[in-house]
């Protein structure tokens, strides 16, 4: 939780509302931080956006932040993260700062190399057929394996004519498994935190009942609940934020 506040009605003269108060979107996307109770550094371990960027990205302040193009980014991020219009945050955080034209130039480079590194010739042909071959070793490696990722139904297999049955999963076994990309916060018993990112589509957590865990999500409706092969849905409504439930 944070003790954040934001003064989204400030006050005139004999505490009067202020008619047409100036707002721009790094304010709003930190009313709407501090609305979730969630910190900077919250935003920086949920998405990787370091805290500085956050409070950058809050203040408009482009001197102390990362080159135009990366802050667009994290813009998107930032605002797709805490459940607002991430097309139309980046819209309005380019107009905010009167952003040229030119989104990958930064206006203090990240790197200036002092030498010029020549390379042996053949070099480049050489690490192309490398990396060719190292592509082809992963595909002909890789083929032919998938990895599943929650529940799965059982089903019935029929190879060769003969029926062969899949070993049912273990009823007892409770997966929050995420339809749409969300983040998702799992704690143990002791408040000791286990999970914590986002997860994309198609991904899950599984525990056995009555591990005693809870979970908090970003988005509700992101993310479905099994309980072995039996499939309860989403958690919650699409957009709702869930905190501390625990699991069943």
């Amino acid at each position: 939780m944070t003790s954040e506040t934001t003064n989204l009605s400030p006050s005139g003269q004999g505490g009067l509302p202020m008619a047409d108060a100036p707002s721009h979107i790094g304010a709003d996307l930190k009313a709407r931080r501090v609305e979730l109770e969630l910190t900077p550094q919250d935003i920086q371990e949920a998405i990787g956006v370091r805290a500085a960027y956050v409070r950058a990205i809050e203040t408009l302040d482009t001197e102390n932040s990362a080159s135009l193009g990366y802050m667009l980014g994290y813009v998107r991020s930032y605002a797709s993260f805490v459940g607002m219009d991430a097309v139309d945050a980046v819209k309005r955080f380019k107009e905010d700062i009167e952003a040229p034209q030119n989104l990958a130039v930064s206006k203090i480079p990240h790197f200036v190399p002092k030498h010029k590194i020549k390379l042996p010739r053949g070099f480049v042909p050489a690490v192309g057929v490398l990396g060719f071959a190292l592509m082809l070793g992963v595909w002909y490696g890789g083929s032919g394996a998938t990895q599943a990722t929650g529940p799965v139904v059982p089903v019935v297999n029929t190879l060769d004519g003969a029926e062969v049955e899949v070993t049912p999963i273990d009823p007892n076994l409770i997966t929050l498994k995420a339809i749409a990309p969300s983040w998702i916060r799992v704690k143990d018993a002791k408040g000791e935190t286990l999970v914590n990112r986002i997860f994309v589509t198609g991904e899950g957590y599984s525990a056995p009942r009555g591990s005693e865990l809870s979970f908090s999500v970003r988005d509700g409706g992101a993310i479905e609940i099994h309980a072995g092969a039996e499939n309860y849905g989403p958690i919650g409504k699409q957009g709702e934020p869930i905190k501390n439930m625990p699991f069943p």
